[in-house]
């Protein structure tokens, strides 16, 4: 809700998400949307560190776990917002504006060049999600990904209520794990959380269900 960004730091891979795990976050914030004995659903982690050049008005944060998950929801957004705008504002206490995603999700509307975006992606990533924010049509050499689950999402939300939709969005949960600069080394615990451990076998699959 206030001024602030996180960044996808240089070590992290590309935005990789395809329309199947779209989906899967999608199906998840219908039912818990329209299932009013859910309160909430758990969306995993969020591991991030505060960035070097942090300024009195604008906190900004290297995020560490959790860039697909928070980019998807991103993608969400724009298309509840480009809705919005091409059919007005829905009424219900529990309809989102277009203006109050802008400023919740999406922007900073104090931040000046590329500090005025909530999510900071890498390179190609970035170049295209902040098209799609500023509401302009991704140039040459975007983001192959963002472009098409953006415009599945947007055939979702396209045929989908409004209302089911945010209340699905407000009911997610996640664990957040903020680090310490100094102490903890970012670089490591992405390398942990990602690379390490065993893959779950079908025993284990069975035994969890």
């Amino acid at each position: 809700s206030s001024d602030l960004q996180f960044i996808v730091p240089i070590f992290q891979r590309d935005y990789s998400w395809g329309t199947k795990q779209c989906l899967a976050l999608w199906n998840d914030i219908i039912r818990v949307g329209s299932d009013h004995n859910t309160k909430g659903h758990f969306l995993g982690s969020v591991v991030y560190i505060a960035a070097e050049e942090n300024t009195a008005d604008l906190t900004r944060w290297l995020l560490i776990d959790g860039q697909q998950r928070l980019t998807t929801l991103t993608l969400i957004f724009l298309a509840l917002r480009a809705r919005l705008k091409e059919h007005g504002d829905e009424p219900g206490e529990d309809s989102p504006t277009a203006e109050a995603l802008d400023d919740y999700y999406l922007r900073n509307r104090h931040g000046k060049g590329d500090r005025r975006y909530k999510l900071h992606l890498r390179r190609a990533d970035h170049e295209t999600l902040a098209a799609l924010v500023d509401g302009k049509a991704p140039g040459d050499g975007s983001s192959e990904r963002i472009v098409d689950n953006f415009q599945f999402l947007k055939e979702n939300v396209g045929n989908a209520d409004i209302q089911t939709v945010y209340k699905g969005i407000k009911k997610l949960v996640v664990v957040h794990v903020c680090l310490t600069r100094g102490q903890d080394d970012p670089q490591m615990i992405f390398e942990s959380l990602n690379s390490t451990g065993l893959d779950l076998t079908p025993a284990d699959l069975i035994r969890n269900f």
